[in-house]
């Protein structure tokens, strides 16, 4: 064993970056278990995995955010596991941010510039930053190294303006040029592909290949696009509920099982049926046979955070007493329609249409009041009080000391194991029993339709049981229910129909019991598609 253990280290410190046995622990939860990962010289190395698998955690240990529980940290052979951000990048390693942090009033130049100085002349750089729009004049060597950037990643057209209101493509350059600027031996980029449509996801590709290849820079590229990472990485690490399940060459990665089991929730071939029986509208609700009225109707919904595209013209229906799972890779847009559907964030444009209201531009609190209830990712209960206190809370929305009190139990039966926990505090449940508490919380007002957020994230597969066993539970209820569910194939399971989006577009929608082939190309990749 502790020869096993020195190789690994031997192995690790002769890469350019490198970890071995990292673990991170957030109170009980490791979000990082024993985790090994190389970068080695002028190679790019994909890290990919699904919602939760512990990406942006490791992320955080390379790059000196995060300190681990246990573990070690190279870089350029020397352990850096307890040195600082500012001296791994002193020391060759620089990285980019998902959302691209930019000074709104520096101009393009001046962005290279400044980090041009932060690593060459950190001193003039406290006296710069105090008089931002003048930097002073360049020292020797400064004005080439940024004239070249600017060439390399096409910024010429931008170079003289100010960040502000930069399109996303181009902030995306700036923010790969800022680390370039550095003169760096390592990059960390964290989804530079996110937001930006395919000919802009072209040009970072090609731009990112000849910055690699001509200045023998290594690249840890963590992508939601996994055709883009199989496509340039020479390896790649598969992360999953914070275990390293796979690594290799990309040929190797696409046939590995358990990478498309991390994806989908278990092996989804595409001529896989859909198993398991799924909850219905009932003959009584539709006795004429035909279609299930809609609920909701969504007609070219559109989201823009700044230059950023996040849902660009979404049009479904959601019919009364039926489940929609909405699917896609990390970044497709699946929470930012959700939220905007239930008014957490204004549309840029389009339509929302609830029973028979246009509430589009409500306000969030007027939406829930209406019926339609959105459960966002991560456990939306009050851990300090106890299951019926939580309850309680919820109720208050109901018209009636006599109608809240029906609620309460109305949502115990439904859902009896709470009832058995009415006085137990909602921190002393397990995380199936609080995603069942939340659930339970929106069904005392009574929903027509409850959006389901990512509930079995971070979930033991018998808690996902449990969460899922509650859906059908509201479903049978009478609830309509839109999921949006890291376990694709349980998803498609429950679902009567699906939608699959693709970079805020739908990129197919239909039939869940249909929906196998779809949805493994359009996770995965149609280069894993074909491997399988």
């Amino acid at each position: 064993m502790i020869g096993a253990a020195a190789d690994r280290a031997r192995a690790a410190a002769d890469a350019r970056l490198a970890c071995s046995g990292v673990t991170v622990h957030f109170g009980g939860l490791a979000a990082v278990s024993d985790v090994d990962l190389a970068v080695p010289a002028g190679e790019i190395v994909g890290l990919v995995g699904p919602n939760g698998a512990g990406k942006t955690t490791l992320f955080g240990v390379l790059s000196g955010l995060l300190r681990p529980s246990r573990g070690t940290v190279w870089l350029q052979g020397e352990e850096v596991t307890d040195t600082r951000p500012q001296l791994r990048a002193a020391r060759g390693l620089a990285r980019t941010f998902q959302h691209p942090e930019l000074f709104a009033g520096l101009t393009v130049r001046d962005h290279l510039v400044l980090a041009y100085r932060a690593k060459h002349s950190p001193r003039r750089v406290w006296s710069d930053l105090a008089t931002m729009g003048s930097l002073r004049p360049a020292e020797p060597g400064e004005k080439e190294v940024v004239d070249e950037l600017i060439e390399v990643l096409d910024l010429g057209p931008v170079a003289r303006r100010l960040a502000a209101g930069l399109p996303l493509g181009v902030a995306r350059m700036l923010e790969l040029g800022r680390a370039l600027a550095a003169s760096p031996t390592v990059v960390l980029l964290d989804e530079p592909s996110s937001g930006l449509d395919s000919s802009e996801t072209e040009q970072f590709e090609r731009t990112l290949r000849r910055i690699s290849r001509e200045r023998d820079i290594s690249v840890l590229l963590v992508e939601h696009d996994v055709d883009l990472v199989m496509r340039m990485c020479s390896t790649v690490y598969v992360l999953d509920f914070g275990v390293m399940i796979a690594k290799g060459s990309p040929a190797e990665v696409r046939s590995d099982p358990l990478v498309r089991s991390a994806y989908l929730g278990e092996e989804l071939s595409a001529d896989d049926p859909v198993p398991g029986p799924r909850p219905r509208v009932t003959a009584e609700s539709q006795p004429d046979g035909g279609p299930a009225p809609a609920i909701l109707t969504v007609d070219d919904l559109r989201v823009r955070y700044g230059e950023a595209i996040a849902v660009g013209g979404v049009s479904f229906q959601v019919g009364s007493g039926r489940a929609l799972a909405i699917l896609g890779a990390n970044g497709a847009g699946k929470s930012s329609l959700a939220r905007a559907i239930s008014g957490l964030v204004p549309p840029s444009g389009g339509s929302v249409v609830f029973a028979g209201d246009e509430i589009a531009h409500w306000p969030a609190h007027r939406i829930r009041r209406a019926g339609l209830v959105h459960l966002p990712e991560g456990r939306g209960v009050f851990r300090g009080l106890t299951v019926l206190d939580n309850l309680r809370m919820a109720a208050g929305a109901v018209d009636g000391r006599q109608a809240r009190r029906d609620a309460i139990e109305r949502a115990f039966a439904v859902f009896p194991i709470l009832a058995d926990r009415r006085q137990q505090l909602a921190s002393l449940l397990s995380g199936g029993e609080q995603q069942m508490l939340s659930l339970a919380r929106a069904f005392t007002t009574s929903p027509g339709l409850l959006i389901a957020d990512e509930l079995s994230l971070g979930l033991a597969p018998k808690a996902v049981d449990l969460v899922f066993d509650g859906l059908a539970r509201a479903r049978q209820a009478g609830v309509s229910v839109i999921m949006i569910e890291q376990y694709v194939h349980r998803a498609l399971a429950f679902a009567d129909d699906c939608l699959v989006l693709e970079r805020g577009h739908v990129a197919w929608q239909g039939p869940a019991s249909a929906a196998g082939g779809e949805v493994l190309r359009h996770y995965l990749g149609d280069a894993m598609t074909a491997a399988g």
